[in-house]
């Protein structure tokens, strides 16, 4: 049986690999109109014929969306899928783009002026993201504005796959660090004065536990461990979609995450993450169907 399931695997992360080539070849040639028509299309076909993916999504906006009506939270999620696959339009296109044209894609100048001070300090910076909006469009102008942006990047347990998605974000001007990395590795950065980007609405058995939604949900901790090991600014940000059918993001920061300092780290590590994770919620609330989760936040035992 295990072997089974391994070869399933397999097969299933080879899928994703020649689904991903398809996807970048055909993208790359289509004007962007059609690409994003093309992208809808999937999204709402997927939706329907991805049962798993449609009953988690409905789960969680169950959560987020409590008073909305069933059939609202369904076109909500919907939406997030078809947004989504807009994201992955976006991703095969951007690196393409030279720097100026990547910059004026992504809004914000007051915000890059505050972080670019906040370089001038001599400390580095922690941006958490969640998977909502473009968060690449926001690293890549970031990094094509001459900062030192290194992101921490999931594996997709194909190498192939994981060289074809590290060479976009590479050639956007972004510093890849594995999340396999250990955590000295990714501390250096941050003392070093550098920007460390990294996404944390991931749920996990084994992280901390902080209330989201008026719901608790486990995420990792690691974030918080880095911010209060390294003593560099911890700032939530988003980059959501600024109008339909359009690449250009908005850029959303929350620079008012103070870090706690009780004494005790294991306290201090559940508060600044229930912080980042609180400035996440109004995003997501103003603009829910552009946050991408398509497995459960929360366990199916949760409150709805």
């Amino acid at each position: 049986m295990h072997r089974i399931r391994g070869l399933f695997t397999r097969a299933t992360v080879a899928a994703q690999y020649y689904a991903w080539r398809f996807v970048s070849a055909v993208v790359g040639r289509m004007p962007l109109r059609a690409s994003y028509a093309l992208a809808t299309a999937i999204g709402f076909a997927g939706y329907y014929l991805w049962p798993r993916g449609r009953h988690s999504m409905r789960a969680n906006y169950a959560v987020v969306m409590p008073h909305a009506s069933k059939r609202e939270r369904d076109r909500i999620a919907r939406r997030s899928l078809v947004n989504y696959c807009h994201y992955l339009v976006d991703f095969v296109r951007f690196p393409r783009l030279p720097g100026d044209e990547l910059i004026a894609l992504a809004g914000g100048e007051e915000e890059f002026a505050r972080l670019r001070r906040e370089m001038e300090s001599g400390r580095g910076v922690l941006i958490v993201c969640t998977h909502f909006g473009n968060w690449d469009a926001g690293a890549g102008a970031c990094a094509a504005r001459g900062f030192p942006a290194n992101v921490v990047a999931e594996s997709f347990g194909d190498e192939r796959l994981d060289r074809m998605v590290a060479g976009s974000r590479e050639r956007l001007g972004m510093r890849l660090i594995r999340i396999e990395s250990p955590g000295p590795s990714l501390l250096r950065r941050l003392k070093a004065g550098e920007i460390l980007a990294i996404l944390i609405d991931r749920p996990v058995g084994d992280g901390v536990r902080v209330p989201f939604f008026g719901q608790e949900v486990t995420v990792p901790a690691g974030p918080a461990r880095l911010a209060l090991a390294s003593g560099a600014k911890v700032m939530s940000a988003a980059f959501p979609r600024a109008q339909p059918g359009r690449p250009n993001v908005l850029t959303l920061c929350d620079w008012d995450i103070e870090r706690p300092c009780t004494g005790d780290r294991d306290e201090d590590v559940r508060e600044l993450t229930a912080r980042i994770l609180a400035s996440h919620e109004r995003f997501i609330r103003e603009r829910p169907d552009q946050w991408y989760m398509f497995r459960r936040m929360w366990p199916a035992g949760v409150r709805r």
